[in-house]
Formats: C-alpha cells, sequence, structure tokens
C-alpha cells in the first residue's frame, strides 16, 4: 500500500477522515454501522437478525461518543422504517430519522466521521435497489431519487455517501447532485459481491424479502469485471471503493489498492460479524480481530465492522 492512495482525493481531504486514513492502530480506521428506526424509543433487538438492533436517534448519539471515545473513525447510518412507498419518498423527508440522527451525532460529537447509506431499497414496498414505472425499472427515476437522497444527507451533515446498490451511473448521478454546494462532500463506490452474506442486515433493517434482484451484483468469479466496474465509477468522481463482503473479496480489496488511487474501504457485513458471535469454543471476539488485520493487511484504508466497538 502506498502513500500515495491514503493522500488523493476528497476522502483525504475532508477533516473528518484526515485523522482515520492517517491512524497507525486498528482502532482508528474503524467503522461502526448502526440502524436507527423512529419505531424504537430506546433499543430493539431484531428476532433472526444475528443479536443486531434497532435504536433511536438518542441512543445513536450514545453510540457515537462510545465510539469517539473508544478512538474509532466514525459510524455509518442506515434506517429502518414501516413506512413505505413504491418510490422511496420518506428518504427524502427532512424529517427522515435518518437525517435526524446524522445531526443529532454531528451536534454531539463533532469531529465524529458520519458516513450514510444511500439506495431504495429499505424504503419501497418491493425492497429492490431500483424503482419501477409501467412495469419496467426506471432507472432515470432511480438516480435521481438517490441523487435527492444524497444531497439531504450532506444537508444534514454527512460526512461521506456510500451508495450502496449496483445500479450502474448512481456515482455520477449523486456527485452530480451534490453539486458545488457539497463538493467537499466525498462519495464511495460500492464493489458488492453476490453473497449469502446480506440475509442478516437486510432482516434489521426491515427491507421487503427479495427472491430474485433486480439489480445484479458482482459476479465474484470474475475480478476483471469487479475491477472495471470500479474504474468505472472512479471516472465518474468516486472518492474511495467500498469493497464488500470484506471476508470474501480480501483478494479483490489487495489488487484495488495496488492499482487505483483512492482508499479502499473494507465492509465486513452483519452476516460477517454473527459467524463470530455464534456460541462454540472458538474465542469469536478474538477471531473477529485477526479478521479484521486481515482487511488492513490487504491494504483496506478504512474497515467497517459492527463489531467495531467489542472488546
Amino acid at each position: 500500500m502506498t502513500s500515495g492512495t491514503l493522500t488523493r482525493g476528497r476522502l483525504a481531504e475532508h477533516p473528518a477522515w484526515r485523522k482515520a486514513l492517517a491512524a497507525a492502530e486498528l482502532e482508528g480506521r474503524l467503522v461502526l454501522p448502526i440502524i436507527v428506526s423512529d419505531a424504537v424509543e430506546d433499543r430493539e433487538r431484531v428476532e433472526g437478525a444475528g443479536g443486531l438492533q434497532r435504536i433511536s436517534v438518542t441512543e445513536a448519539v450514545r453510540e457515537a461518543r462510545a465510539a469517539a471515545a473508544a478512538g474509532i473513525a466514525g459510524l455509518l447510518i442506515f434506517g429502518a422504517t414501516e413506512r413505505k412507498d413504491e418510490h422511496a419518498l420518506i428518504a427524502v423527508q427532512r424529517d427522515h430519522v435518518v437525517l435526524r440522527a446524522v445531526r443529532a451525532v454531528k451536534d454531539a460529537v463533532p469531529d465524529l466521521g458520519v458516513a450514510t447509506d444511500v439506495c431504495v431499497c429499505g424504503y419501497t414496498t418491493h425492497g429492490q435497489c431500483v424503482l419501477f414505472g409501467g412495469g419496467t425499472a426506471d432507472i432515470t427515476g432511480t438516480l435521481e431519487r438517490l441523487g435527492e437522497i444524497a444531497r439531504v444527507h450532506a444537508d444534514a451533515g454527512a460526512d461521506l455517501i456510500v451508495p450502496s446498490g449496483m445500479l450502474d451511473g448512481t456515482v455520477g448521478a449523486v456527485r452530480g447532485a451534490l453539486g458545488a454546494e457539497h463538493d467537499a462532500v466525498p462519495v464511495a463506490a460500492m464493489a458488492k459481491m453476490e453473497s449469502a452474506l446480506y440475509r442478516t442486515h437486510r432482516i434489521a433493517v426491515g427491507a421487503s424479502r427479495i427472491d430474485e434482484r433486480a439489480v445484479p451484483l458482482l459476479d465474484p468469479t470474475d475480478r476483471t469485471a469487479a475491477e472495471a466496474r470500479v474504474r468505472r465509477d472512479l471516472a465518474a468522481g468516486a472518492d474511495a471503493v467500498v469493497v464488500k463482503p470484506a471476508m470474501l473479496a480480501l483478494d479483490l480489496a489487495s489488487s484495488l489498492v495496488a492499482s487505483i488511487d483512492r482508499p479502499v474501504i473494507a465492509y465486513h457485513t452483519a452476516d460477517e460479524h454473527a459467524l463470530f458471535s455464534s456460541e462454540s469454543d472458538a474465542d469469536g471476539r478474538a477471531a473477529e480481530r485477526e479478521m479484521l488485520a486481515a482487511s488492513r493487511r490487504a491494504g483496506a484504508a478504512i474497515v467497517v465492522t459492527y463489531g467495531a466497538l467489542d472488546r
């Protein structure tokens, strides 16, 4: 991993992430995902989701303070809601729980990095990463909605926009929607491999079940195609690349670190975290730390994990 990889693009220039990209210890490069819900007063354990919880905005602030005290780089905020429609309209409403959480966290812990997930799947009745119109995928409408979501997130104070779907053209649409007003806000491209390790997260955010994806993920057997997609997104203005699920894609992460001039972010999913949380004779927390260390050895500049606060 060359120093140049960590010193180019908006992510490295952003004050919330500059310290993380220079951190010597693993903790300083960790990002903790949280799931906020306006239907939860405190914390709610999600049945069938490997111990994940949905939390209130107040609890999100508590998590932020705990993260800052532990020296962790930041939070990645997801939203869970029962208010779904065909167009993901709630995601752009100014009183949406994600926006309230971003504002509350930035007010309470202004130096902590706050990343936000941008997708429509958790806010639609169908649970797909694309909107539909006239019985077919509405690509233009989806890109417009993703851009609108990104903009209200940036308005609320988000320090990193992470479009998590794999709809081609998303990075350019988001970058364009942020415009000059939010030109300093980094946008991460997503290199999301087809995998069985997404089920727990979809349950936790309340995404509708889908039997077949309308927007395909990357073929895990074709690294060349994955790298080509990343390069298209970099050309469209991506400031970093998120590789997911990290445990199964460390080869891709390592290859990207060696070949691109933007930071690579390793995303360990909730399902990966659950593998180390089940009852067994093994020391799950120690094993998970070894997995996170492997991501750093592969060259990941930042590591996203639900185990960030585990000791």
